[in-house]
């Protein structure tokens, strides 16, 4: 989503960006006082939105080289809380790679020559490491699509600090949505019913808070790192309703000199695939049916509702990374990962090449 508003970039301290983005509102006020009030609200909730995209998104062309380094934690885990490291060094826009560290798991990804990359020692992705991978990534939760409609606009208070909070709908996360026992193939694409609030600092101008609607993680950050013109949190937190489960804190934010593309490839053994910016959805071809058994006896147990899951489309159709999210345990639970399984998609397509897709699965169950 993007704004024409004027608000400055380049070498200009992040208070006078600020008093721009100020008079920008302003100016959307005055602009639309003869509108619909639901216009200037629009026009409001977008320049926000934008503004702390300017300030926060390290992979851009205003930014040039740079590295950061970060100390992650996880909570809450079967076998106690876990520490590791994440690195992220970029050579511009298109030209970057990051690693998680953990013991047992580590992954490697990155951008280079137009083509997406990544070597995992595992071979499907553990939930929590999706969520530090939103966490790091505070951009990601201001990338609407641009049918977005700003439905809010209010002001609270987040851990002392004073916000403006904005709802959008819908978000850009892909969805699938299934009925248990349903024929019908789903469709895959943008849930317009998907909601997020998006909190900024009112000072600052910077994210605060992304909180979605249905049963995803709720991310928090706190303090702040300068690099130039750009400002990211210094303290990142995922929360699951109301249990903190990543908590990760930035060691260093610095510049870098250019550095040769050739440190950006790929390493041996990585899987590549094109890089697009929006790439054609994956589209479900087979589902396998859910067991007759299982729906009956999950009816008996009087287990019904709604469970949502996380999965990647990969490249070959199949489904990859499968998680459960909410209604974890149980026949449904059981139920929908068997029934996974036998899902057939026409993979994602950049240029005519399949690349993954990472999905939100939301099967229902009805009583």
């Amino acid at each position: 989503m993007r704004h024409d508003c004027p608000v400055g970039v380049g070498t200009v301290s992040t208070h006078r960006i600020f008093a721009g983005f100020l008079a920008c509102l302003a100016c959307a006020t005055v602009v639309s006082a003869q509108a619909p009030a639901a216009d200037s609200q629009q026009s409001k909730g977008i320049a926000l939105i934008t503004r702390a995209e300017l300030l926060q998104k390290l992979r851009a062309p205003d930014t040039g080289p740079f590295h950061l380094r970060a100390s992650i934690k996880l909570f809450g885990l079967t076998q106690g809380d876990r520490e590791g490291s994440y690195v992220l060094v970029a050579g511009g826009p298109v030209q970057w790679f990051e690693q998680v560290r953990f013991p047992g798991y580590s992954e490697l990804t990155g951008l280079s020559d137009g083509q997406s990359w990544r070597k995992r020692n595992v071979v499907d992705k553990p939930f929590r490491f999706h969520e530090v991978a939103r966490l790091l990534s505070p951009a990601y939760h201001l990338e609407l699509p641009p049918e977005a409609q700003i439905k809010k606009l209010s002001q609270k208070e987040i851990r002392g600090v004073k916000a403006i909070c904005v709802d959008a709908s819908p978000t850009h996360d892909i969805w699938q949505k299934e009925m248990a026992g349903r024929v019908a193939m789903g469709q895959v694409g943008i849930n317009k019913d998907s909601e997020v609030t998006l909190c900024f600092n009112a000072e600052t101008g910077t994210l605060t808070s992304a909180d979605y609607s249905v049963a995803l993680p709720r991310f928090e950050y706190e303090g702040q790192v300068t690099l130039g013109n750009k400002v990211f949190p210094k303290i990142l937190r995922c929360y699951e309703a109301n249990d903190l489960v990543v908590e990760a804190t930035i060691l260093e934010l610095a510049a870098d000199p250019p550095q040769d593309a050739a440190g950006f490839a790929a390493p041996a053994g990585a899987e590549k695939w094109p890089y697009c910016e929006t790439p054609e959805l994956p589209q479900m071809l087979e589902k396998k049916p859910m067991s007759e058994r299982q729906l009956a006896y999950g009816k008996v147990r009087r287990q019904f509702g709604t469970v949502i899951c996380l999965a990647e489309v990969g490249a070959d159709g199949l489904i990859h990374d499968f998680t459960w999210m909410q209604g974890r345990f149980g026949v449904m639970a059981g139920a929908v990962q068997e029934a996974a399984k036998g899902y057939r998609y026409k993979p994602g397509m950049c240029n005519g090449v399949p690349v993954p897709t990472v999905i939100y699965l939301a099967v229902v169950f009805p009583p």
